[in-house]
């Protein structure tokens, strides 16, 4: 019964995932398209302050008091887990109340100074009440986590989600729309960017709303002794606080590239008229969101891969270790790279029809997006190491090299912005996940003693990548000479992936047998049995 419950959770938590990625993109490509450079650099700005914070309350709360709320009720306490979800409430609560009112307060600060982008402060405003409601969200999901409740997580997700979307587009909408209601002190540009960011703010309310809604979680099995119970609310603060800081300091070193490309971008790019918030607006508007695609989708591989890996490697299994370790890269690897090349052959008409409203938009991301799209592989690749470091009892590593990643962001920002403008901003990140993907890979090896033969495991795909990716590239301006741009850019998009299966099926029909005939002959003389 355990086991089933653990799966069915995986199910909804996997499923709800899957539903936010796809929600997340039918949120941002229209917005985009609808506010253009300047409103998605104001966006932006907004966002970026505010996605450390939602980082630290998805990750560091909620597994915190979840953690905590299943070690109280795996010894019959219920009595010490529902003075953990009423203390964690209290303390989050009122933090978040806090943070809020300061974001609010201090937004023309924080804009001018901070992001020398001072007509974002309105967005800031706007966005500003999203962090109470996302450090209540977190303490809520991680009790019913502790229960074992999987399902308020995950529809509570679902919800916010679609009331980002509804919300989130449906003002931005009703402002451009009637651009005569907007207040005298805002431009058109600041009120749209403003209330599309008002519906993230309502989206994360609808998400507490729908978690209110679900049943307290009730435990039927006996309490335990007051002797047993913990001795006093200082030492449960202690317990929370020690569980709570190690997550958070990983999770906010995740978002720090994040930040270091809105602090320095902002004042490295031209700044002749807003040109740096209409270049950075265009960049993380577009480019940046068809980058996140793929990562979104091949990261479920390395949350898969989680507890196969923990269970083998808790056995000292290393034969079955390792061929887990090595199945997930090549997995990955399969989806990643001909994807990341793609994306670099065909970024320009890519972008075109993904935003054909936008040619100055599209003109300025598209050079970028061609660069990003070899970090899309390093990004890729280095998620499923993080998640086996994890399962492996090594979760502090991931933090050390997203510090080193990180340092390296900053200082390729510093030396290449000024010199390429957004191109330099997307080599820095293919430097910085690159230096992230190697320092991980020997990291893996340190803590686990499993070496990964990248060459050997991604090697077929990197070349039959390069296959699809120059057949795009080659076939693309012959078709559009034929063919309306879309129906171009989707014909030459299933020819590349044609021929990426083709080079991957031929090759691998003829390996196998070589391979089959090399290991008979090497069993004959080897004993089985190890790595």
């Amino acid at each position: 019964m355990k086991r089933q419950s653990v799966l069915c959770g995986s199910v909804w938590l996997i499923g709800s995932a899957l539903l936010a990625k796809l929600l997340g993109a039918a949120f941002r490509l229209p917005l985009t398209a609808m506010l253009g450079g300047t409103g998605m650099g104001y966006f932006s700005c907004a966002y970026g302050l505010f996605l450390p914070l939602f980082a630290l309350s998805v990750t560091g709360i909620n597994t915190a008091v979840s953690a905590l709320t299943a070690q109280s009720l795996a010894k019959n306490d219920t009595q010490t887990a529902r003075r953990i979800a009423g203390m964690s409430l209290r303390i989050f609560c009122t933090g978040g109340i806090l943070c809020s009112l300061l974001l609010f307060l201090l937004a023309e600060p924080f804009c001018a100074v901070l992001l020398r982008n001072p007509h974002a402060a309105a967005a800031v405003r706007c966005l500003a009440p999203a962090v109470c409601f996302c450090c209540i969200n977190a303490v809520l999901r991680g009790v019913y986590e502790g229960h074992s409740n999987m399902q308020p997580t995950a529809v509570s997700q679902a919800a916010e989600g679609l009331a980002r979307a509804g919300f989130g587009l449906g003002l931005c909408g009703y402002v451009c729309r009637h651009p005569e209601r907007i207040p005298p002190a805002l431009t058109l540009s600041e009120a749209a960017a403003a209330a599309a960011v008002l519906g993230v703010t309502l989206s994360a309310a609808a998400g507490t709303l729908t978690l209110l809604l679900f049943p307290a979680p009730e435990r039927k099995a006996p309490d335990v002794p007051p002797a047993h119970r913990a001795a006093s609310g200082n030492a449960l603060r202690r317990a929370l606080f020690r569980m709570l800081l190690p997550v958070a300091a990983a999770s906010l070193v995740t978002n720090l590239t994040t930040l270091i490309d809105l602090a320095s971008a902002m004042r490295l790019l031209p700044q002749a008229e807003g040109q740096a918030n209409f270049l950075y607006g265009a960049y993380a508007g577009m480019a940046v969101t068809v980058f996140n695609l793929i990562p979104s989708v091949t990261n479920m591989f390395g949350k898969g891969v989680f507890p196969a890996f923990a269970e083998s490697y808790a056995r000292h299994c290393t034969a079955d270790t390792g061929r887990h370790a090595a199945d997930v890269i090549r997995r990955t690897a399969f989806f990643a790279i001909p994807a990341g090349l793609g994306i670099s052959a065909l970024a320009a008409p890519l972008l075109r029809l993904l935003f054909p409203a936008r040619p100055a938009e599209t003109a300025a991301a598209a050079p970028a997006l061609a660069v990003l799209g070899l970090a899309v592989i390093c990004t890729a690749l280095s998620y499923p190491l993080f998640c086996m470091l994890q399962a492996s009892g090594h979760a502090h590593d991931t933090v050390r090299v997203m510090l080193g990643g990180a340092a390296v962001k900053l200082l390729g920002n510093l030396l290449l912005i000024p010199r390429f403008s957004l191109c330099g901003i997307a080599a820095s990140t293919v430097l910085c996940y690159a230096v992230i993907l190697l320092t991980a890979l020997r990291r893996f090896r340190l803590r686990t003693g499993i070496r990964l033969r990248m060459l050997r495991l991604c090697g077929k795909s990197l070349l039959c990548g390069l296959l699809c990716a120059g057949t795009a590239y080659l076939l693309f301006p012959v078709l559009q000479g034929l063919l309306p741009e879309p129906f171009a850019v989707s014909a030459a998009a299933a020819a590349g992936a044609a021929v990426y299966l083709a080079g991957r099926a031929v090759p691998a029909s003829i390996s196998l047998r070589v391979h089959k005939a090399k290991r008979a002959r090497f069993t004959k003389y080897t004993p089985r049995g190890g790595f």
